[in-house]
């Protein structure tokens, strides 16, 4: 049996491709050792980095010593994914070592905490106060590269075919130039960009440079992290409010919706769909807010409500999870349902935000209005379906409108799923419900389940665990995957059973 067409060689060349994972793995390991570079005071936290990152590059390159006779530059069906799925599970699991070797974090805690980060969730086991810089900047690093994503990076040094393919296979549609080099060169600039930018006008409004690089971070990459346990509202400043939420809004957008903006193309900017529901939800669900919490005394007078109103409201929308009021979720009282459905809409496609995403809810809307237009119209008449991409008005298929209304329903019922598993560790129905589903979008603001002072149980970061890391993936991506390893398994048992007759 030729081994190209073998089961088993299949996954030994997929193996193959963790090769530049684990070398990427290692520079990300070792990024705090700058930190520690200027607090000499926690150069005993040195080998925790140094250590799992030395090894993490060697093997990566035994590996590719190891799996060089075999290729996988023509995936089979779901094969991307697979190679997807294997890369974000390894990354965990390595990218949890430092955490376990600092001595505060159990295993479980260790991969909940590098899941929470890699993912741009925001749950966090951390009490930032009481953690070593270095710890807190190598979170804000975990939320960095796996923002932009962990294959868009590789995608710069694996050959354009089957870069693009897993370019694919992870979720990213739009090329924003011919090549996918060029494209994740383009969406770097700008991820960067924005960073750094973040970075300079919070030290202007008064930030410690530390606290803004991480902040920043965390911003961009819509993930939650901060150096604070009041989070944002740590400095009660109006301008740094307004920096963030500049900043959260920027890494929710679509990247070719960014670039439309920095052109100055506003015109295509705002007719794109995605900026629209973004706009209606923002308007919508922030007067709600406002009142909310105005009515409960929780903000003293209108200006202030409207602030913080406008900052929660974008955070969640935006799948971020930074903060400017303490445990605001338990608070919210009535309007914890319209922020429930803005957990799960979510940011833009494309972007480093979670949830169902606005073009799928933008879509998702259409369709159902286009579906009841026929049903009260003469079925004589006979209409287009079109949304709005960019500026550019563009048909609806039925087969776009099929595979949107079931990765719906399947979203739908995962977050039921993982509920109800919230709900047998004890928690109530609605806590589990706003909990589970603030994984499932990645939004990391908790309910009070999953909060650093909460004694979680093993199972119930488990089960979050879960969520964040299917939120990340996609829903598709995920049982793609799973489908196709276990094909294969079966595969693969036969053919032994076979051997063995």
């Amino acid at each position: 049996m030729k081994k190209e067409n073998s089961v088993f060689s299949d996954y030994v060349a997929i193996l193959g491709s963790l090769t530049y994972v684990l070398i990427l793995l290692g520079i990300i390991m070792m990024l705090p050792l700058a930190v520690i570079t200027f607090h000499k005071e926690e150069a005993a936290l040195a080998p925790c980095f140094i250590y799992p990152g030395v090894l993490s590059i060697f093997s990566g390159y035994l590996l590719k010593l190891l799996t060089a006779g075999y290729s996988i530059s023509r995936l089979k069906r779901n094969g991307g994914a697979v190679v997807v799925l294997l890369i974000w599970i390894v990354s965990i699991l390595i990218g949890s070592i430092p955490f376990i070797m600092q001595g505060d974090y159990t295993f479980t805690e260790a991969v909940f905490e590098t899941t929470s980060g890699f993912t741009t969730t925001g749950f966090t086991v951390t009490i930032p106060e009481e953690a070593p810089k270095s710890i807190l900047f190598y979170r804000s690093v975990l939320h960095l590269f796996g923002g932009v994503g962990l294959v868009l990076f590789l995608s710069l040094v694996l050959s354009n075919i089957y870069g693009m393919q897993l370019f694919s296979a992870e979720g990213h549609n739009d090329r924003l130039a011919p090549s996918v080099q060029n494209s994740a060169k383009t969406i770097f600039a700008i991820y960067l960009g924005f960073i750094v930018g973040g970075t300079t006008l919070y030290t202007i409004f008064g930030m410690p440079l530390f606290d803004a690089i991480n902040h920043s971070i965390s911003a961009v990459a819509t993930g939650g992290f901060s150096t604070k346990s009041d989070s944002i509202g740590y400095w009660h400043s109006v301008p740094i409010d307004i920096t963030t939420i500049i900043l959260m809004c920027l890494g929710s957008f679509n990247f070719m919706a960014s670039l439309l903006f920095i052109k100055g193309q506003f015109k295509k900017f705002f007719l794109h769909c995605e900026t629209r529901v973004t706009i209606f939800l923002l308007a919508t669900v922030t007067p709600i807010t406002t009142v909310m919490l105005l009515t409960t005394k929780i903000c003293p007078n209108v200006l202030s409500a409207i602030d913080n109103a406008l900052f929660q409201v974008t955070s969640i929308l935006t799948t971020t999870g930074l903060s400017t009021i303490n445990d605001f979720l338990p608070r919210a009282e009535y309007a914890l349902l319209p922020l429930l459905l803005l957990m799960i809409v979510g940011g833009h496609s494309n972007s480093t935000a979670g949830g169902i995403k606005a073009f799928r809810t933008s879509l998702l809307v259409r369709s159902i209005f286009y579906d009841l237009r026929e049903q009260l119209e003469s079925n004589r008449i006979v209409r287009s379906r079109k949304i709005n991409r960019f500026g550019k008005d563009e048909k609806i298929t039925q087969i776009e409108q099929s595979k949107n209304y079931t990765y719906v329903i399947l979203f739908l019922l995962t977050g039921l799923l993982g509920s109800i598993g919230l709900m047998l560790c004890g928690y109530s129905f609605r806590d589990s419900i706003i909990e589970f589903f603030s994984a499932l979008g990645t939004v990391g603001m908790s309910i009070g389940i999953a909060t650093p002072t909460s004694e979680m149980s093993n199972a119930t970061m488990w089960i979050i665990t879960a969520g964040m890391l299917v939120a990340r993936l996609e829903i598709y991506i995920f049982f793609n995957a799973t489908a196709r390893i276990l094909l294969d398994f079966k595969e693969l048992t036969k053919k032994r059973r076979s051997a063995v007759k």
